[in-house]
């Protein structure tokens, strides 16, 4: 079985072919329907040229129960309203565990980085260097990760500790904010970007919304403002 799953529909079959073989090697092409019959448990990228939605819809609330990493590659120039709706769309039927990218590189890394997180061979130490290094990205000390998880400090202690296996789903929200922002930030300016008020939510700064377990709201929020929507 291929480590990753692409799907399109027949419209865009023929380019979906070409961005699997040439940036993601072994994935495996599927259309839409067969992925509603049966829902993949690898990571999944939905290669999208259209702007008809209602598919996308039907497919992403299919896909909830199974709960596979799925990166939304929408390969065309798309209208900032219209990328506002797509946001919107994720937004309302599964924004766990779900990305939205515009470029061919950033889907390609965000798919792949998937596909590494939840493949064979990950095991604690791995685990261990992956929390510590998503803490390091943000800022972030252990007890404003513990915050932002609503986890314990210990906890996280623990998770960075070699030999004690991390918990990768909490941390899926804090990875998909670090590509979202990383798109459109330069990595080693993101930690101040988090600790500086902003306009977008009202004054606050962002890091204190992480702390509170807000990461989803801020991605939301990050995608509306790359989308051109007014603050």
């Amino acid at each position: 079985m291929a480590s990753i799953v692409v799907c399109a529909e027949a419209g865009s079959w023929q380019q979906a072919s070409r961005f699997a073989a040439k940036a993601l090697g072994d994935a495996e092409l599927k259309s839409f329907a067969a992925l509603r019959r049966r829902a993949p448990v690898q990571p999944l990228l939905v290669f999208l040229t259209s702007t008809n939605y209602q598919s996308l819809r039907s497919l992403l609330l299919t896909l909830k129960p199974a709960s596979p990493d799925v990166v939304i590659y929408y390969a065309n120039r798309l209208a900032p309203e219209e990328a506002a709706q797509l946001g919107k769309l994720v937004g309302e039927t599964r924004p766990n565990h779900t990305s939205v990218v515009f470029g061919a590189k950033a889907a390609a890394a965000s798919v792949l980085g998937h596909s590494r997180s939840s493949g064979p061979g990950n095991g604690n130490v791995s685990s261990a260097t992956r929390t510590r290094l998503l803490r390091e990205h943000f800022g972030l000390t252990q007890t404003e990760l513990a915050h932002a998880l609503g986890v314990s400090l210990r906890t996280v202690q623990n998770w960075e500790r070699a030999g004690v296996a991390g918990g990768p789903r909490q941390l899926r929200d804090l990875e998909e904010l670090y590509n979202v922002l990383e798109e459109s930030i330069k990595s080693s300016d993101i930690p101040g970007w988090l600790r500086s008020e902003s306009d977008a939510f009202a004054g606050q700064r962002p890091i204190e919304l992480l702390k509170e377990g807000r990461a989803r709201d801020i991605i939301v929020e990050f995608r509306r403002l790359q989308a051109g929507e007014p603050v």
